[in-house]
């Protein structure tokens, strides 16, 4: 089985900060070099725009980065004429940067859409990584977008062609996403069982994480009742229990092998 890592790196919760670039990330990027795990890291254009060197050494590591919208706003708000003017802007500071055009795209909040998925084929991105089926979580946190957590609910769980050379590749989920809340909340025997789970009901794995989960969060209730070093500590242990059995690999490396 094929298991890629995916980071949302976006602003500290509850704080205008970034932190987690000079916190967070090191500490992920240690456990991730101990097991030579190469992960993807979904990054606002305008994110990228202000530290271009801390995104180009990551890149330099051969991570992947690939884009989180221009700022972190939900997609499905936007008229379709704005959309197109966050994406193209987000494109083009991207290729500023990188040299190259990006490949992967993940809306902030799973908020992707039709409208937006047709404006990143049109600008050759080669994967969308927003769906998560069968989450109910997504349901209980997004409750004013329930319409559309709906839709998304109900999507193919295995990743699948959009159009010529774009796919979507969905978050795992069964009923709970394969994301940093059953990593912090759940105890370790039960971790493993959950997991057990995903590898019998998935193809493939993705799992998604924020940088800001690898911090502390003294104004997060979540943060005080389940820490981030207890999110840490698991994180390892389901990285060491995985990468016995199974390969990682960057989603750009399994939208190719479809």
């Amino acid at each position: 089985m094929n298991i890629s890592l995916s980071f949302d790196v976006e602003e500290d919760l509850h704080s205008p900060t970034y932190n987690s670039l000079k916190e967070g990330i090191p500490q992920l990027l240690n456990i991730l070099d101990k097991y030579k795990i190469k992960a993807t890291f979904f990054v606002p254009a305008k994110l990228i725009e202000k530290f271009p060197s801390y995104f180009l050494n990551l890149k330099k590591q051969k991570h992947g980065i690939a884009l989180h919208g221009y700022k972190h706003e939900r997609f499905d708000n936007l008229s379709r004429s704005e959309a197109e003017k966050r994406i193209e802007k987000s494109v083009k500071i991207y290729k500023k940067i990188f040299r190259e055009n990006p490949k992967g795209f993940r809306a902030p909040q799973h908020s992707i859409d039709e409208k937006t998925l047709e404006i990143l084929s049109q600008n050759n991105f080669h994967y969308d990584s927003s769906y998560t089926p069968l989450n109910f979580l997504q349901l209980f946190f997004f409750p004013k977008a329930i319409h559309h957590e709906l839709k998304g609910f109900s999507k193919p769980r295995s990743f699948y062609k959009i159009s010529k050379s774009f796919y979507e590749i969905p978050i795992s989920s069964i009923g709970i996403p394969l994301v940093s809340f059953p990593v912090r909340i759940l105890p370790w025997f039960l971790l493993k069982i959950y997991l057990e789970i995903l590898r019998l009901t998935h193809k493939n794995l993705v799992f998604y994480a924020h940088s800001w989960d690898f911090i502390d969060l003294p104004k997060s209730k979540i943060d005080r009742m389940f820490s981030h070093k207890r999110l840490i500590k698991n994180f390892e242990r389901m990285i060491g229990y995985l990468s016995k059995r199974n390969n990682f690999i960057k989603l750009e490396q399994l939208a190719k092998s479809k």
